[in-house]
């Protein structure tokens, strides 16, 4: 792709660690015949939007196995607490300057989900560039249309301005309805159907400015209390764009949290 003047281009890293309460070791455990963390980076390298893609971690285990099948790895402090510092502190690490703002965009592709569509990650970084003039950090969301998955804690909601706006994250249901009906009434811009909210996924698209402003800021008192980074930005006043993607573009994506997590993604990498 064309880069930007002065810039090495759109980089995405893959932060990965053993660390896990539910899924110890959860990078390594494989996935219908492959690590979870090599399919996150396959997946990856699929897109087109993207320059360059490596894996950043503290553990050397998952740093050797990115090497033996021939992924890009990049060791980073184990003192480092978040996603966001270890993306930063990796694109600074593999820029020739040592400065991450030697990037024009910079990715954080959360290492649990293996079946990431190449297609959204292009599809975000193009939505970021295109409204830099908005925003300097997007996210995206699909449409809810069940109930089930609209009232879980585990799946991450959010609120969508007219705008692409995220107005505010949250595991709980969110915007939640007043009055009983079978759906809320949000409409979802790629069908124009109603459906329950929107469910936000785990790909990032910064600037190397907003990025740093990120991983720099205190801790908030919201994203204290809902266990999410992205509320720290909401919470200084700064925006988030928000890009909807269909339900069908996501379906067979799985975030892996849990064993039942990993079944059902190695059930549909063999059906891919």
């Amino acid at each position: 792709m064309v880069q930007e003047k002065g810039k090495g281009g759109v980089l995405a890293i893959i932060p990965s660690r053993l660390a896990s309460t539910r899924l110890p070791e959860k990078p390594l455990k494989e996935i219908a015949g492959k690590s979870l963390v090599q399919r996150v980076w396959e997946q990856a390298k699929k897109a087109q939007r993207l320059d360059r893609v490596a894996v950043a971690t503290d553990a050397q285990p998952i740093f050797d196995h990115v090497k033996s099948f021939g992924g890009e790895v990049i060791m980073t402090s184990p003192e480092l607490a978040t996603g966001s510092e270890r993306v930063f502190a990796a694109a600074g690490l593999l820029s020739p300057t040592g400065q991450a703002d030697h990037w024009s965009l910079i990715l954080n592709v959360q290492g649990d989900m293996p079946l990431l569509p190449p297609e959204a990650i292009d599809r975000l970084v193009t939505f970021l560039q295109e409204n830099l003039a908005r925003f300097s950090m997007a996210t995206i969301a699909t449409p809810i249309e069940e109930e089930e998955m609209f009232l879980s804690p585990t799946v991450v909601k959010v609120v969508i301005s007219s705008r692409n706006e995220g107005l505010y994250f949250s595991r709980a249901p969110i915007p939640f309805p007043r009055e009983a009906t079978e759906k809320c009434s949000i409409v979802s811009p790629d069908s124009g159907r109603s459906v329950y909210g929107f469910k936000h996924l785990g790909l990032y698209a910064f600037t190397p400015q907003a990025l740093e402003s990120y991983r720099s800021a205190d801790i908030s008192s919201l994203e204290r209390v809902e266990r999410l980074e992205q509320l720290r930005v909401l919470e200084k006043g700064e925006r988030i764009g928000v890009l909807v993607v269909e339900e069908s573009l996501m379906r067979n994506s799985v975030e892996v949290d849990t064993a039942a997590d990993l079944e059902r993604a190695s059930v549909n990498a063999r059906g891919n």
